[in-house]
């Protein structure tokens, strides 16, 4: 006998066996049993509906969520960035050369640079600073410019120096010029070359009170 006459012979022993029980059972017990079955079949359409509500729902509580999370990240960015700018205004308020007048601030600029050059060992040094100052929008910046030989290390350490000052300052130019070549072979380099560096140092006069003149 093959696996499928098996099969077909065992699914009708199984429906004989089923159609004799129902034969012996009761008129009430058909009817509850019918009962049943129809309650099943109407079952089933409402319990799908339930599913599907509740997935709805599911679904709608988890893009509130995200959406909720979304908010809150946006407000903490910008909540940060706010404190950010406010710190950066605050932080920009103090900062700056302080003097009578513009001709103190620059000599005091001029002495600032002297003392980094000589803490940097940096050699062949000329400062000068600019007689004219430029207001870009509640500050008044005095520019200044470094020379020195073309050595990397003190010109490094002359720039870290800088950076490290409170009254703050801004780089505008960093040039710098080889040594020409030797005449002949063998001859000796005279001067390493030079370096300039352009500053740029906000001031805080007292006739402001502030940053600017």
């Amino acid at each position: 006998m093959t696996i499928v006459q098996t099969v077909i012979v065992r699914t009708r022993t199984y429906a004989n066996a089923l159609r004799a029980r129902l034969v012996r059972t009761t008129s009430r017990e058909r009817l509850l049993l019918g009962a049943l079955a129809a309650g099943a079949i109407l079952y089933a359409p409402i319990a799908a509906l339930d599913a599907r509500d509740r997935a709805e729902i599911t679904y709608a509580d988890a893009l509130s969520a995200r959406d909720t999370a979304r908010r809150a990240r946006v407000q903490a960015v910008a909540a940060n960035s706010q404190a950010a700018r406010d710190l950066a205004i605050r932080d920009m308020n103090e900062w700056g050369f302080d003097g009578s007048n513009l001709a103190i601030v620059r000599v005091r600029i001029e002495q600032a640079l002297s003392d980094a050059a000589t803490k940097a060992d940096m050699a062949g040094v000329a400062i000068e600073t600019s007689d004219a100052a430029t207001a870009i929008g509640p500050i008044t910046w005095v520019a200044a410019q470094v020379q020195g030989d073309l050595l990397w290390s003190p010109t490094f350490r002359l720039l870290d120096d800088v950076a490290g000052w409170p009254e703050g300052f801004r780089v505008t130019r960093f040039a710098f010029e080889k040594a020409p070549p030797p005449a002949f072979e063998g001859a000796q380099v005279l001067t390493p070359g030079r370096v300039t560096i352009g500053f740029e140092f906000p001031t805080r006069t007292a006739a402001t009170g502030g940053p600017g003149a």
